[in-house]
C-alpha cells in the first residue's frame, strides 16, 4: 500500500513554508515537500519526506507518484512576476508547462484511485489589465470576470492555467473513449499583494508594501520603486493561508465558481509609511521610480470584489489594516528582529 500524501511544491517559497506550517497542524496528514533547493531548516520537521527538484523533470514527477498516494496538491511553484519579465521564455516554461506536469500527474492518479484529486493552484491579480488610469478608477472594486486582459508575462501565465484547469477539471479528453468526467477538483485563489513577518519577498511587483515593513524593523531607508500614490489590493499572509484552508476544505457542493480573487485592504506606500511611523518614528523612505514596474501596477485593479468568495465558502478575513497593525504585523515583525539582535 502506498502512503497516502499531501504534495506542496514551490516548498520553499513566502505561502510554501507559512503554508507547511499550518497543515502540519492535522497530525493525520503527511506532508511529501518539494522545491529546487533543499528544503528549510524551519519546515523540514514538519515534512513526511522531501523532494529536490524541478517540477518541469518529468522522470522526478514519475518516482513521487509512483512512490506515494497522492490526495491533495498544492502547486506553489513559480516564477515571478517581476523575474517573469525578464525570461519570459523560462517563464512559461516554468508557470505553463510546470502546471501541465502536475495537473497530469493529478489525473494519473485520479485515475488509479477512482477518485478526484484536490489541487489548488495560487493565482493572482497580475490576470487583470487596466489600459488607462480613468477606466480604473472608474472600474472600482471588480468581480473575476472583469478586465482579464493582463500586460505581463506571469498575468497571462496565470490566466491560461486557470483555464487549463478548469478544462482538465471539465473536458479532458472529452473526445476520446476513456473520458471521465471530475478527475481533478481544481480551486484557485488570485492573490492580491501579500504581506508576511517571516519572508522579506523577492521577485514580485507588489513586494515594495512587505520590503517596507522589513526595512522600517532593520532600522533602514527604504527605496521604493512605485509612486507614493500608488494604490492596488494587499492581504496578510496569515488570512491568504487561512483561505487557501477554508478553500480546500470547502464541500465540493460548494464551489461553484473555482477560481476566486481575495482582498482584505489597499493602502498607498504613503498611507502605508503613515501608519508604520507611528511604531518606528524614525523610519525614512525614498521614491526611485522604476517606470516598468510602475506601469505593471498602474494595470492592476483598486478593488476588488470579493462577494464571490464571502457567498460560495463564507470567506472571512480575520485583519483590517488597523488591527493588521495593532495585532500582528508590528509584535511579530518586533520579536523577529529583536530575537535576530
Amino acid at each position: 500500500m502506498r502512503q497516502k500524501i499531501i504534495l506542496v511544491t514551490g516548498a520553499n517559497g513566502e505561502i510554501g513554508q507559512e503554508l507547511i506550517k499550518t497543515l502540519a497542524q492535522n497530525k493525520s496528514k503527511k506532508i511529501i515537500a518539494l522545491d529546487l533547493q533543499p528544503i528549510e531548516n524551519t519546515i523540514i520537521n514538519l515534512v513526511y519526506d522531501k523532494f529536490i527538484g524541478n517540477i518541469l523533470d518529468q522522470n522526478l514527477l514519475e518516482q513521487i507518484s509512483s512512490t506515494y498516494e497522492i490526495e491533495e496538491i498544492y502547486h506553489l511553484a513559480a516564477l515571478l512576476s517581476t523575474r517573469s519579465e525578464f525570461s519570459p521564455h523560462m517563464a512559461h516554461e516554468v508557470n505553463v508547462t510546470g502546471t501541465l506536469n502536475m495537473l497530469t500527474l493529478s489525473v494519473n492518479q485520479a485515475k488509479s484511485q477512482g477518485k478526484a484529486i484536490k489541487f489548488f493552484f495560487p493565482s493572482s491579480i497580475a490576470v487583470y489589465g487596466f489600459r488607462n488610469k480613468e477606466t480604473k478608477i472608474q472600474a472600482g472594486a471588480i468581480t473575476e470576470s472583469e478586465y482579464c486582459s493582463p500586460i505581463t508575462m506571469y498575468g497571462c501565465n496565470k490566466l491560461y492555467c486557470e483555464n487549463l484547469g478548469h478544462y482538465y477539471s471539465h473536458h479532458y479528453h472529452q473526445l476520446s473513449k476513456d473520458f471521465e468526467h471530475n478527475l481533478i477538483d481544481f480551486r484557485s485563489i488570485r492573490f492580491s499583494g501579500l504581506i508576511s513577518t517571516l519572508t522579506e519577498p523577492q521577485g514580485g511587483t507588489s513586494d515594495y508594501i512587505p520590503q517596507m515593513l522589513h526595512a522600517a524593523a532593520r532600522g533602514e531607508t527604504y527605496n521604493c520603486f512605485v509612486q507614493n500614490n500608488t494604490r492596488m489590493p494587499f492581504m496578510l499572509m496569515s488570512d491568504a493561508i487561512n483561505s487557501i484552508i477554508s478553500l480546500m476544505d470547502s464541500p465540493i457542493d460548494y464551489i461553484k465558481s473555482q477560481v476566486y480573487h481575495l482582498s482584505t485592504f489597499n493602502p498607498t506606500p504613503e498611507e502605508f509609511y503613515n501608519c508604520l511611523i507611528q511604531y518606528f518614528p524614525d523610519f525614512k523612505i525614498n521614491y526611485e521610480i522604476n517606470p516598468k514596474r510602475q506601469e505593471m501596477v498602474n494595470s492592476w485593479p483598486l478593488d476588488l470584489n470579493c462577494e464571490r468568495a464571502i457567498a460560495e465558502w463564507k470567506w472571512n478575513p480575520q485583519y483590517n489594516l488597523e488591527t493588521a497593525f495593532r495585532e500582528y504585523l508590528i509584535p511579530r515583525i518586533k520579536k523577529q528582529y529583536d530575537t535576530k539582535g
